[in-house]
This record gives structure tokens, sequence and C-alpha cells, in this order.
């Protein structure tokens, strides 16, 4: 086997290497022979990589994964073959081609900005600190996900704050490489001829960044009044009156306490595969596989792994107790629905998911476990106990708008000028987007994964919000039921899924709810 794979490399590598010998004279041949080695190319590598991060995520570690990230970056630093990618588009007409010239370019753009040694280094070592941290808590060591649960429910103020604390203390360990991260890669960026790093991944992504500017705007100004009584009936229903952010999900304990009940970890998976069945996804009749079991080595976090779409898809997650574990674990599975179904031939167009449309697929999915009917009808809860929930969720919700536009103001400021103090930065802006005490003892900011292991990627949950959003109230006012309907699959699986990345995302949206993406859709649902 070994033999076969260094074979394919060395032709490949032979391969590839005659079109940066190539001359001024180009042919469609030329180029289309370039696309399909490179497609190729990148299928096998990703497969590869993609099994190593398992092995990472799953068991802490990985003996191989430098070797193939190594191969993804010979191939996408080649200049020679980059100047022949971007020199042989003229030569194309047809729309297939031209589609798979825009994923594989954006494949070379941001590939080669993560592949510089010096961000791939640092980058590496800061995300396995992440993966690996258990914070200590009462002398025992805690994953994340107990300590966000405990931060958001005890009754014990004091115990909400230690384990608050302790949630972010990882932040105390990466926050100085996180920083010298945000410069190198707007360094590398420069370089490319971009501003930023932000600049560059809005580019690639088609995305405005005045437009994105304008929609977080919007929504600060919607979402600001709402907020304030948000916290007045905070203040309300805790003593003293001197609300802190490890208060905020407690002061709706005597309704999410109730709704916990009715979603123990090992009932987690039974309520979703019930509710999914009822709309045609039978999950153990896909190739997708669960990982659930907490253990020392295993990452913290939820992830869905397409380590060869639509055959071989993963889902890692470490449960607890209650809704919040049910919805993430949906979500996870939402993004690997979305592979099971891609009905395309081409590997780029199974693989090269746009973060936004990839996001807003699984958050489509995971808005089911919302609905009053899937949580009467799959989760048992008695409608009086629905309707405070409901309830309680708009202000959770509007909680989370805020702490979102933090977050996303955050990056954005931070590729704007990494060269400041992004810890006085974070609290600048929670003070004003939050509202309630700062603790610059404390780094959050650091604690994000996201920032580290998937830079500019966290503004695809708010679109993702925005097209689930859309997408819901579409199917709601032309089917008699969204949930345990078969026809929601059918609608799905047909409009969106099985697509893959064939089309841009907001044509596909476009088709599926005959309107352009609509921040609109978003603010109704949220009642701002």
């Amino acid at each position: 086997m070994l033999r076969i794979t260094v074979t394919c490399i060395f032709a490949l590598v032979m391969l590839l290497s005659v079109f940066g010998c190539q001359q001024d004279s180009w042919e469609a041949s030329d180029i289309n022979l370039l696309l399909d080695s490179l497609e190729h190319k990148f299928e096998w590598v990703e497969y590869r990589t993609n099994q190593e991060y398992w092995q990472l995520y799953t068991q802490g570690e990985s003996d191989s994964l430098s070797f193939y990230e190594q191969l993804y970056n010979d191939i996408v630093t080649d200049n020679d073959i980059f100047n022949s990618l971007e020199r042989g588009k003229l030569q194309l007409s047809d729309e297939v081609d031209l589609r798979r010239w825009e994923l594989i370019h954006a494949n070379f753009v941001s590939g080669r900005i993560e592949s510089d040694r010096a961000i791939a280094t640092l980058r590496d070592s800061l995300s396995a600190i992440n993966i690996n941290y258990r914070a200590t808590f009462d002398g025992e060591l805690r994953t994340s996900g107990d300590l966000y649960s405990m931060y958001r429910t005890h009754p014990d103020r004091q115990v909400r704050q230690r384990a608050f604390r302790a949630y972010n203390a990882v932040g105390d360990e990466i926050a100085d490489g996180l920083a010298q991260l945000f410069r190198l890669r707007n360094q590398v960026a420069r370089r490319a001829g971009y501003n930023n790093y932000m600049g560059l991944v809005f580019k690639e992504q088609g995305l405005d960044l005045d437009e994105y500017r304008a929609l977080l705007k919007r929504l600060d100004s919607l979402s600001i009044a709402p907020y304030r009584r948000v916290l007045e009936g905070a203040r309300d229903r805790i003593r003293p009156h001197d609300l802190e952010i490890w208060d905020l999900a407690y002061t709706y304990h005597d309704v999410t306490s109730r709704v916990d009940r009715h979603f123990p970890v090992d009932s987690q998976m039974l309520i979703i595969k019930r509710g999914l069945k009822d709309l045609g996804f039978v999950l153990d009749k896909l190739p997708i596989y669960f990982d659930l079991d907490s253990r020392d080595g295993k990452s913290q976090f939820a992830y869905a792994f397409p380590i060869q779409p639509p055959d071989d898809m993963r889902v890692l997650a470490n449960l607890t107790d209650g809704i919040a574990s049910t919805r993430v674990l949906l979500h996870e599975i939402g993004h690997t629905l979305h592979s099971a179904f891609i009905a395309q031939d081409r590997p780029i167009f199974r693989r090269n998911l746009d973060g936004c449309w990839s996001e807003g697929m699984a958050q489509t999915i995971a808005a089911f476990l919302d609905d009053p009917q899937w949580l009467e009808k799959y989760a048992n809860m008695s409608p009086s106990l629905i309707d405070r929930y409901i309830k309680a969720k708009k202000e959770h919700d509007i909680i989370y708008l805020r702490a979102t536009l933090n977050r996303l103001y955050f990056e954005l400021e931070a590729y704007s000028n990494p060269n400041r103090d992004l810890n006085k930065l974070y609290w600048n802006l929670f003070e004003q987007f939050m509202e309630l005490p700062r603790h610059e003892e404390i780094k959050p900011w650091a604690a994000t994964i996201h920032y580290t292991t998937h830079p500019v990627y966290l503004q695809n949950y708010l679109y993702a919000d925005i097209i689930a959003a859309q997408t819901i109230q579409y199917l709601s006012a032309n089917y008699d039921s969204v949930i345990g309907n078969p026809m929601t699959k059918a609608f799905i699986v047909q409009n969106y899924f099985r697509f893959g990345s064939r089309y841009d995302w907001r044509e596909l949206l476009q088709r599926g709810t005959e309107e352009q993406l609509n921040p609109d859709r978003l603010i109704e649902r949220l009642g701002i």
C-alpha cells in the first residue's frame, strides 16, 4: 500500500510540474487537465488529512497529520502551479469548469496563508493545547462541556463564577500566541495583496465587508432595546441585582432545569433518531459513525468529520445532560446529513462546501429541536412547559445575538489592528454589547477555539441563522407541518443537499425559498 501511495504521489507531482514549465500558449485542454489533476489530488490529500484529524481529535495524537499537511502545503505553495491556474482561467468558458476553478483557486489562496510555516506551527501548537486542555475544578479535571453546563445551571453563584473562570482558563495559556497568530496571518495576507486576512477570506467567499458591517450595525440597533429588557427581567429574578455574565443563563434555571430533565445523555441520540426518522432521515441506514464517549485525550468539542462524503461521515461529541448538548449534537448530525445526500460526481463539489452554507444546513436541521411539535412528540414535554421554554428561548436568542455581535466585532477589529491590546479590545466590546461588568483578568476571546483553528469563520454562524430562519419560514408557509413530514426532507435534499457546492449557496437559497438572503427572516424569528 505504501508503495502504491508513494508512486501515485510521485506521478502526480511530475504531472503538475509539467504545468509549471508551460509556455504562455494555453489551450482549454491544458487548464482542464490541470483542474482534473488538482481536484483529485485535493480529494486524496484531504481524505487522508481528515483521517488524521479524526485520530487527533479522538485520541489526542496523530502520527501522520504533519506528513499529509505538508503534501497539501506543497501543492498550494507551488508558485508555478498557482500562476498556471490563474493564467488558465482565460481559456475557460464551460460553467462547470469555471465553478471548479473558483473552488480550487479559493483552496490555493486560503491554503497559501495557513500553510505558511510560522502560521502552521503556531496554530497547531495552540490547537493542541486547546484540544487537550482540562481545567482543574474542585480538585478534579473537568471538560469544557462540564464547566459550560455548570456555569449556566448551578444554583450556587460562587460555583458558577468559578466554573466560568475555569471554562475560560485555557485563554491564559494561549492568549499571547493567538495575538501573534492574528499578526502573522495579516502579514502573509498583505504579501498576497490584501489589506488584512479578513479581507482576503471575505473576498474568496464572495462576501462584501461593507454589507457585513451594515448587517452587524443593523442587528446591534434592533437588538439593544430588547436586550436591555431581558437584562431588566434577569435582574428582577436574581439577588443581588449586580448581574454578571455567569448569572444570565441561570436566571432561566426554573425553566431550563425542567427542560433539561427531558434530555439526559443516554436519551439524546434516541430523541434525535426518532425525530429524524419521521422526516425520512434514518440514521441507522446512513454511513455515519458516532464517537460520543468522554475520555482522556479526546477533544472537548463537537465536530462533524466528512472523511469521504457521501460514503464515510463521522461525528465526535462530548455530551452532557440537557437540551443544549442535544442541540449541538443535532447540529453536527446536520453536517453529516448534508454530506450524505450530495449527489455530485465531481469530488470538488462533494468536499468544498462553503462555510455559510454548510453551517446553514446544519442549523436548519438543529432548528427542528425548538419546534413545539418536536418537543412534545419526541421529548415528551408538556404543552405548558413548551410554552414557557419557547418564551425563555426567545430571550436566550437575543442574549446569544448580542454575544455573537461581541465575538464578530472582536475578530473584525483584531484583524484590522492586531497590534493593540486585544484583551482590552475584547472587554471594551463586551461592555458595549453585553452591558455587564468587565473582568480583564479573564481572556474569553483566547479560549474561543475558532479564532485559532477556523479563522474568520464565526460570521458563518450568523449567516447560517439567517439561512435557517428563511428556510423554516418558507417550509412553514408552504407545508401543513414541518415536523414529522417527509416532504421536509424532500425539500431540503432536492433543493439544497444534493447539489453540494456545484452552485453558489446564494443561488441555491434563492431557488429554494424564492427570495435572496433576507436578514428580515431572522429578525422576525427573534421578534426584535
